[in-house]
């Protein structure tokens, strides 16, 4: 670090890049062939750098690639040039009162900052965020090939790899084939691997009542937004009528949601994603109020964001009170991640060590050849 005591920010980039998945992901509504996501690029004075990313997310938080590329360029980058990074917190607070919404963004921003502040100090950002609870995770991953027959040829080789924990996208085909693949996945990994299950909002009722009935042999972890993200009433007769934990995603975009979905007793656990909160401070606080809740807590990415968000996730799950239903991270489905050195499970497990900031390198001519005009 500079002799400097100060860490003044020099200049904020908003970086549109369009990164090419592996092969398509297939979830209700929606077909993922590339990733669209904003990079954030913090330089102080001193030429340090720090790094943010988040995925834009229409049918999740709303954010689409320009307004999130506008958000940071013209209205959150003027707050932060010629400030001191390592005032993070005091810093995110104008940030988060500057534009309504723009989670994106604003999570970008923040996962920067702190990248840039466990640089300058020699520290994890989870030493910054509250101290590691955990270092070592057990990733789930994504099965949403289109095809049952690859999406079991996929989970059968991650088997072989260490990985035990798989998220079944459903709500994309006929209901009847999303049970029939449901029950293939279990007799085929066997009675130890833990399953969950996720609709995006592609169900109706009936249809997650047979599902959810049909399937009630695989033994679900949790059953992950079957019904449209306002459908409150929805959920909470669901979840009095069928045994299988529901999870809460697309329906809570603040904090208020999670209560409101706690108090009507219309689910059991809740998704969490830095992007739909605005960041890692209020993921931190919205995990706290889910631990005094009796919820349950699965923490992800979107699909896909590359290893940048992969590292700001592991180390936001680190400190958190409970991650009892899994993270999850999305740059494995990328056909090429941005950091030299992409986030990997190693006999199915990812573990975090001491590197300073977020712990990653970005390829910087690499994230460039994936930079796209989004106007």
């Amino acid at each position: 670090m500079s002799n400097s005591p100060s860490l003044i920010i020099k200049s904020v980039e908003a970086i549109p890049v369009a990164l090419p998945l592996k092969k398509s992901m297939h979830m209700a509504g929606v077909v993922i062939s590339n990733a669209y996501n904003l990079i954030v690029r913090i330089e102080t004075q001193n030429g340090m750098i720090g790094w943010g990313e988040s995925a834009s997310a229409p049918t999740m938080t709303g954010d689409l690639l320009p307004g999130m590329v506008a958000a940071v360029r013209d209205h959150l980058a003027p707050l932060l040039i010629g400030q001191d990074a390592l005032h993070h917190a005091a810093l995110m607070d104008k940030v988060s009162k500057e534009i309504y919404r723009n989670t994106g963004a604003k999570c970008a921003i923040e996962c920067a900052l702190l990248d840039l502040c466990g640089k300058a100090l020699g520290i994890p950002v989870y030493d910054l965020i509250g101290g590691a609870r955990r270092l070592c995770f057990n990733p789930m991953v994504l099965l949403g090939s289109g095809s049952s027959d690859e999406d079991l040829h996929d989970a059968l080789s991650k088997q072989k790899m260490g990985i035990e924990f798989f998220k079944i996208k459903v709500g994309a085909r006929p209901i009847q084939e999303d049970i029939a693949h449901t029950l293939r996945l279990r007799k085929e990994l066997g009675p130890n691997t833990t399953l969950c299950a996720d609709a995006n909002m592609g169900l109706t009722s009936s249809e997650t009542v047979a599902y959810c009935k049909t399937t009630e042999s695989v033994n679900l972890l949790f059953f992950e937004q079957p019904l449209r993200s306002g459908n409150l009433n929805g959920m909470a007769q669901l979840a009095s009528s069928i045994s299988v934990p529901l999870c809460g995603d697309e329906s809570i975009t603040a904090i208020e949601d999670i209560i409101s979905l706690s108090q009507a007793k219309a689910i059991q656990g809740v998704n969490l994603k830095i992007i739909k909160l605005g960041g890692i401070s209020p993921v931190i606080n919205a995990a706290y109020i889910c631990e005094s809740l009796g919820l349950s807590v699965n923490l992800a990415c979107k699909v896909a964001e590359s290893s940048i968000a992969a590292a700001a996730l592991f180390h936001t799950g680190a400190v958190l009170p409970n991650l009892d239903w899994g993270i999850s991270v999305t740059n494995q489905y990328l056909a090429e991640d941005i950091v030299l050195d992409p986030i990997r499970a190693i006999d199915g497990v990812v573990t975090l060590g001491r590197k300073p900031g977020l712990g990653i390198e970005v390829d910087e001519e690499k994230m460039r050849r994936f930079t796209i005009d989004a106007k």
